[in-house]
């Protein structure tokens, strides 16, 4: 008896300990908006792959991005197709090697104005909070990983672009690790966020075009 005790405590610990499950909805809403309410300022790299289901490959571009609070964002890509979209307040401007620059007044173009707000939904999830008009929301992953997935309702402009949106967090800094953008046509976008700092004083000329 007393061996097959010492046999069956020496599985029990051999195996490996279950992650804590991610938060329920409602406290991972509340700790996002909590953590958003403190970032004035937030800058870092990416990397984007766009795999499409049609031809079976994926496409990888890197770049950087800069965000301050409220509405200033900086979205460059370095590599390999350099272009960059700088969002001041209600006016965005996208530059091209090559091409005049684009400005587009989001005060009367509503297509820009939903891809900017996408994009400072994503930057600032606490405002998801405010995002149940537009989606259902689910909480997943583990504590330290948690997932929260936004499936586009079908009244919302987003279900014409979406299948689904997934936000992969760190549970500990409550930044984003990733965005999983899941496209109508089955293609996606994925996009993996490295070197965030949050806070910290971002080049004078971050919201200037190049």
């Amino acid at each position: 008896m007393t061996r097959a005790l010492t046999l069956a405590a020496a599985l029990l610990f051999a195996l490996p300990a279950r992650a804590a499950p991610a938060p329920s909805l409602d406290t991972l809403l509340a700790k996002l908006a909590a953590s958003s309410k403190q970032v004035r300022t937030l800058s870092g790299e990416f990397t984007q792959r766009n795999r499409i289901k049609l031809f079976k490959q994926e496409l990888q571009s890197k770049g950087r991005f800069y965000f301050q609070a409220p509405r200033r964002i900086r979205w460059e890509y370095t590599a390999p197709d350099p272009s960059v979209l700088v969002l001041d307040g209600q006016k965005a401007t996208l530059s091209t090697p090559g091409a005049p620059p684009q400005v587009f007044d989001l005060a009367h173009d509503a297509t820009m104005a939903a891809i900017f707000d996408q994009l400072l939904l994503w930057l600032g999830p606490g405002s998801l909070a405010q995002a149940h008009n537009d989606y259902q929301l689910t909480a997943s992953g583990t504590a330290a990983q948690p997932t929260l997935t936004l499936m586009p309702k079908a009244s919302s402009p987003v279900a014409k672009a979406f299948q689904r949106i997934q936000l992969r967090l760190d549970g500990k800094t409550w930044l984003l690790r990733s965005i999983l953008l899941v496209e109508k046509s089955g293609d996606e976008k994925e996009i993996t966020f490295t070197r965030l700092e949050r806070n910290v004083p971002l080049p004078p000329d971050a919201f200037h075009m190049p």
